[in-house]
C-alpha cells in the first residue's frame, strides 16, 4: 500500500509514514477534524498547522472559528509494511524506425602547404675512419661480350717526309718506237723585189696555198688570195714565192717529189694587189727530171741530178728545203740538191 500511494497520490516516504503513525484519540481538538461548520483556525487544520487555513481559502470552511489548539505529540513511527509484490513487468514497447542517415558533408578545402622551413645548418664532417685492411682478391669475372668498335679517330696529323732514297741504277734504253706518221705539211715563204711591196706564199696545214703582195704604204697591207685552181696537187706539203717585174711565180713540192707552179701577176696602185688568173692552172716545173720523183725510196746520189731552181735560192729557201729534206730523211745542199742521209 505504501508503494501504491507513493506511485498514485505522489506522496513521499516519510509523509505516508506519518500517516500511518498511530493517534490518541483524547489528544486531538475537537475543531481540528472540521466537523462543524465552524471554520478552522488559520495555524490549525485536522491537527496540522497552517494546512487548512482560510488564506488558503479550503474548499471546506465552516462558518465557527475553533480556539487554537495546542501542538500533539509526535506519535510513534509505525512499522514498515511488507514490500508489496513485484508487478508484472510492462510490455517492451515497439522500437522505433531508424532515421534516415544525414548526407555526407561536403569535403573541406585543402588548407593551403605551410612554408618550408629553414635548411638547417650542414653538421661539421666527422673524422675519416681508419682504412679497413684489404680484402681478398676476388675471382676474375667471365669476360663480357665484346663492345661495339668505336667511331674511327681523327686522322692523325701527317709525320715527316723521309729521307730521300737513293737514285736507282739506270734501266735499260727501251726499244726504238714505230715511226709515227707524218705531221702536217705547214710551209711559208717571201720575196722582195721592190722597196714598195713583198711577195708572199703560205702553205696551211689542210694543203691549201695561199699567196699575197704586201703593200708596205697600204692599210691593210695585204689581202691572201686562195692559189687553189685547176691540176693543183691534193698532195702538196712545201711552197716557194718569186717574183720578176710584175710576175710573181708561186711553186709547191709534193709528199711524192712532184714539183708544180702556177704564174700570177701584180696590179700595181695603192695598195698593190695580186691577181691570177683562172687560165692559169698548176703545171709540172720545167726543170723536173722526167720520170722521176723526189720520193726517198726512189732518190740515188748517182742517177738523180740536183733540183735547179729557175731563180737564185734566197737563205728562207735554203732553210726551207733542209726543212722538207730532214722531214724526208735526206739531205739537202745547194750544190748536190736531195741526197740520201750517209751513215758513218
Amino acid at each position: 500500500m505504501a508503494s501504491l500511494a507513493v506511485v498514485v497520490l505522489g506522496f513521499t516516504s516519510p509523509a505516508l509514514a506519518g500517516a500511518a503513525t498511530s493517534q490518541n484519540a483524547g489528544t486531538a481538538q475537537a475543531g481540528a477534524l472540521g466537523g462543524d461548520k465552524c471554520k478552522d483556525d488559520k495555524e490549525n487544520r485536522y491537527g496540522d498547522y497552517g494546512v487548512l487555513g482560510d488564506k488558503d481559502k479550503d474548499k471546506n470552511k465552516d462558518k465557527c472559528k475553533g480556539p487554537k489548539g495546542d501542538t500533539g505529540n509526535t506519535g510513534n513511527t509505525g512499522n514498515t509494511g511488507n514490500t508489496g509484490k513485484t508487478g508484472n513487468t510492462g510490455n517492451t514497447g515497439n522500437t522505433g524506425n531508424t532515421g534516415n542517415t544525414g548526407n555526407t558533408g561536403n569535403t573541406g578545402n585543402t588548407g593551403n602547404t605551410g612554408n618550408t622551413g629553414n635548411t638547417g645548418n650542414t653538421g661539421n664532417t666527422g673524422n675519416t675512419g681508419n682504412t679497413g685492411n684489404t680484402g681478398n682478391t676476388g675471382n676474375t669475372g667471365n669476360t663480357g661480350n665484346t663492345g661495339n668498335t668505336g667511331n674511327t679517330g681523327n686522322t692523325g696529323n701527317t709525320g715527316n717526309t723521309g729521307n730521300t732514297g737513293n737514285t736507282g741504277n739506270t734501266g735499260n734504253t727501251g726499244n726504238t718506237g714505230n715511226t709515227g706518221n707524218p705531221g702536217p705539211c705547214i710551209s711559208i715563204d717571201s720575196d722582195q723585189q721592190a722597196d714598195e711591196r713583198e711577195s708572199k706564199a703560205v702553205l696551211t696545214p689542210d694543203g691549201t696555198a695561199f699567196g699575197a703582195v704586201q703593200d708596205f704604204n697600204a692599210t691593210p697591207p695585204y689581202t691572201w688570195v686562195d692559189l687553189t685552181a685547176d691540176n693543183y696537187p691534193s698532195n702538196a706539203c712545201g711552197i716557194t714565192v718569186a717574183e720578176r717585174g710584175n710576175t710573181v711565180r708561186f711553186e709547191v713540192v709534193t709528199t711524192d717529189g712532184q714539183v708544180f707552179e702556177r704564174i700570177c701577176s701584180v696590179s700595181n696602185g695603192e695598195p698593190s694587189v695580186l691577181e691570177c688568173d683562172p687560165e692559169d692552172v698548176w703545171v709540172a716545173a720545167v726543170d723536173q727530171v722526167p720520170g722521176t720523183t723526189l720520193s726517198a725510196g726512189s732518190l740515188s746520189a748517182r742517177s738523180i741530178k740536183p733540183l735547179m731552181s729557175s731563180k737564185p735560192l734566197t737563205a728562207n729557201d735554203m732553210a726551207a728545203l733542209k726543212q722538207l729534206a730532214t722531214s724526208r730523211g735526206l739531205d739537202w745542199s745547194a750544190e748536190k740538191g736531195f741526197t740520201k742521209k750517209s751513215h758513218k
